[in-house]
């Protein structure tokens, strides 16, 4: 009797271990998929977005009037698919954040240096008619006024 016992107890630990087997394996694949969705997606968007804004600097002229600011964004945009293709997501859409803003910055820097030329040269225009205005009235008044 103590061997049918046993075998019985043998069958219920084997059972028990087996249940105990399949619950961690769905645990783990449980884990497994959420992990993956916690890493999330690729930041496509940030990084179509990093993308414009440099396009968008470019065509400021930031290349001549900001380099270093172009220069920064275009590699905070490479470590960014780079880090995409490691898989590393979190640190790929912060970085390709990073670039969108210095891609802005150079954007402004050059615009800004563009008004900045164009109202100097406007302030010499007015300044050039400045001169001529009081080289005019100076030539009127030494000739005196006119006797009739």
């Amino acid at each position: 009797m103590s061997r049918i016992f046993n075998a019985d107890h043998g069958l219920m630990r084997w059972r028990k271990s087996r249940t105990w087997v399949i619950a961690c394996l769905i645990i783990l694949c449980a884990l497994e998929i959420s992990g993956c969705s916690m890493m999330g997606k690729p930041p496509t968007e940030a990084l179509a977005n990093a993308e414009l804004g440099l396009r968008a600097a470019s065509e400021a002229r930031a290349a001549e009037f900001a380099p270093m600011d172009l220069q920064s964004a275009r590699e905070k945009l490479e470590g960014s698919k780079q880090a995409i293709a490691a898989k590393r997501y979190e640190d790929a859409r912060r970085l390709a954040e990073s670039a969108q803003v210095e891609a802005e910055l150079a954007e402004v820097k050059a615009e800004t240096e563009i008004m900045r030329r164009a109202a100097e040269e406007l302030q010499k225009g007015i300044d050039a008619l400045a001169t001529d205005a009081e080289r005019g009235s100076r030539k009127s008044l030494s000739k005196g006024p006119d006797k009739e």
